[in-house]
């Protein structure tokens, strides 16, 4: 079976409404129209797009993402698999998010490094552009901070293994800012 976005968390009461107009919408379905207007506001997969692409190294992109419909939200130190499009198929790859679970724009990021002989990472870090629309897994992951934060915290990564350190460092400096 061919891998595809979460299903994005929809009131249940907003489901039975979009169950009711399936009647009224032939041959289209309410999310065909709800796409058309806005591909985020799909009730059948969550999706993001892509703001903003800030190469970090010949190698290395941190792309920003507006998520889509109803994102549950993630801990630092969790990841989602990112679908993309290429030449009409969709390939899958998992990143870890590397923002923080409180920006005030709502905005994710991933930091990708490029694998030569991979389809997402090149496609993210060299053809990726602000207004391409991604399909988002659920969040997935246990390797997050523990809660409360103990006082001190000793971190120790290599490589692109630094990308959920990220998320964390980013969450405890924005904790220290609140009262």
């Amino acid at each position: 079976m061919p891998e595809k976005g979460a299903p994005p968390n929809v009131h249940p009461v907003q489901r039975r409404v979009l169950k009711a107009l399936e009647s009224l919408s032939s041959p289209l379905l309410p999310d065909d129209y709800l796409e058309l207007i806005n591909p985020l506001w799909s009730t059948r997969e969550l999706r993001g797009r892509i703001q903003e692409v800030t190469h970090e190294t010949d190698q290395a992109a941190t792309i920003l993402i507006k998520p889509g419909y109803r994102w549950p939200g993630h801990r630092p130190g969790q990841y989602v698999r990112v679908g993309v499009d290429i030449d009409g198929v969709r390939h899958w790859r998992a990143y870890s998010l590397t923002s923080g679970p409180y920006r005030e724009d709502g905005l994710i990021s991933i930091t990708p490094k490029r694998v030569d002989e991979g389809k997402v990472s090149p496609y993210l870090v060299d053809r990726a552009k602000p207004g391409t629309i991604v399909s988002l897994s659920k969040i997935e992951g246990e390797f997050v901070l523990p809660d409360p934060a103990p006082e001190k915290l000793l971190f120790i990564s290599a490589g692109s293994g630094v990308t959920p350190i990220m998320s964390m460092l980013r969450h405890l400096d924005h904790a220290e800012e609140m009262p």
